[in-house]
């Protein structure tokens, strides 16, 4: 193994990576704030035991190290969620809901080959209305729509809705048969039937749930098909969030699947997934926790979501919605004294212009030509020993003089000029 790897799974970003990374980070964070969402920014890594009480599996998937002082296993961020309840029942204890919260960084998971994600994330906490899920679900639209996406779908489901039906047609191994139909795995299922012996009304009824997958009218089919009462109050719920999001007008981005369990452990019911045609994996995903707040010492309901920016990144890429953008000013002076450098430089940058000067000895077309390779728009060229010392470029070819008494109103005006055109 080289000096420069680094292990599986992780990954540099790149400073063109990184500066379209900010420029997504930026545009949700103002969508996420406009619905009055406030930063939470939990520790990278705490005590093993928060995310054991949530979840057991959170221990196999874990980065641990052990804390010197007190001995203890200590786990790096697998999940944002169990941090967030931790902290709203413990340093929110006195406070009344609701509250809203949003996050952003990394979490690391040592599991499926990516070890680590870029998520942004935001949480409902002390709500139970059906409202609460609907604007969950808004959120989502707002920020994606603001990104130029068009052609996403939310995956919306009821985890309450399979465990009635396993309840109502008595399915052995419960935990093997939601695995086969969170895989979709229509051989598997139907292998699953015969080795259990299911047949009969049970059968045609299993085999109804694989298509439970749909708009609207897979609510009504669901009612018709399964009796329970824990099934029918989960298609319930399910209608009252559809009513609500239909009178935003965004009815035609909702998908409803019932022919599966979503979601973490600790999820509790609604269930959202988010997918667009051009990625092969969800672009975020989230539902409604009621249980886990209670595990830290106060007992509230919740619901939220995280985006997967990685993901999303990857897709604005792919559309080309998400353009590299260049970087304004490169500076070249050819003389040994910088103060006329420094004072354009400075001037610019009070305008709000990015600047930066050449401060390698070479030749200025060598110059000139690095500057537009590494993605500046404008090069200027300061004491040049000719007619016109000051010039700016607008490309390697394309330049003009500039006059020397007012170079900076000279600059903006020329690029002014340039830009109407």
């Amino acid at each position: 193994m080289g000096i420069t790897e680094i292990p599986k799974g992780f990954k540099t970003l790149l400073p063109n990576e990184t500066a379209k990374r900010e420029k997504l980070f930026t545009i949700m964070e103002q969508v996420i704030k406009l619905w009055g969402y406030d930063l939470l920014i939990p520790p990278t890594i705490e005590f093993l035991s928060t995310f054991k009480a949530v979840d057991e599996r959170f221990e196999e998937i874990s980065f641990k190290v052990v804390d010197r002082e007190t001995g203890k296993l200590m786990a790096v961020r697998p999940d944002f969620t169990p941090q967030v309840a931790r902290i709203v029942a413990s340093s929110f204890k006195d406070e009344n809901p609701p509250f809203r919260f949003y996050y952003k960084g990394k979490v690391f998971r040592d599991q499926e080959g990516k070890r680590e994600t870029y998520q942004i994330g935001f949480e409902l906490i002390g709500v139970n209305e059906p409202e609460a899920d609907a604007e969950i679900v808004s959120i989502i639209v707002n920020v994606l729509e603001k990104l130029g996406l068009k052609s996403f779908q939310i995956d919306i489901g009821n985890s309450k809705f399979i465990d009635g039906v396993i309840e109502e047609l008595k399915i052995p191994s419960p935990t093997s048969f939601t695995k086969l139909l969170s895989s979709k795995d229509i051989s598997g299922i139907e292998l699953f039937i015969e080795e259990h012996k299911i047949t009969g009304e049970r059968r045609e009824k299993i085999l109804t749930l694989l298509d439970l997958y749909g708009k609207e009218e897979i609510l009504d089919k669901a009612a018709q098909t399964f009796s329970n009462k824990q099934s029918l109050s989960a298609i319930k719920r399910l209608k009252e969030i559809f009513e609500i999001l239909k009178s935003y007008g965004f009815e035609s981005k909702v998908i409803f699947d019932l022919s599966e369990k979503k979601g973490m452990k600790y999820h509790t019911g609604i269930t959202y997934e988010v997918f667009h045609p051009l990625l092969g994996c969800s672009l975020a995903s989230g539902g409604r926790y009621d249980q886990l707040l209670k595990k830290f010492g106060r007992n509230l309901p919740a619901t939220g979501i995280a985006i997967n920016v990685d993901s999303l990144q990857e897709l604005l890429e792919k559309k080309g919605i998400f353009e590299e953008e260049k970087k304004d000013f490169y500076i070249i002076d050819l003389k040994k004294e910088r103060k006329l450098a420094y004072e354009v430089a400075k001037g610019l940058r009070e305008r709000g212009f990015s600047v930066a000067r050449d401060i390698i000895k070479r030749k200025a077309e060598e110059s000139i030509k690095t500057a537009f390779e590494k993605g500046y728009k404008y090069v200027i060229v300061l004491n040049r020993k000719n007619k016109a010392p000051h010039n700016i470029y607008l490309s390697p070819q394309k330049h003009f003089a500039l006059n020397g008494d007012k170079l900076i109103e000279s600059v903006i005006s020329i690029i002014t000029k340039e830009n109407q055109q």
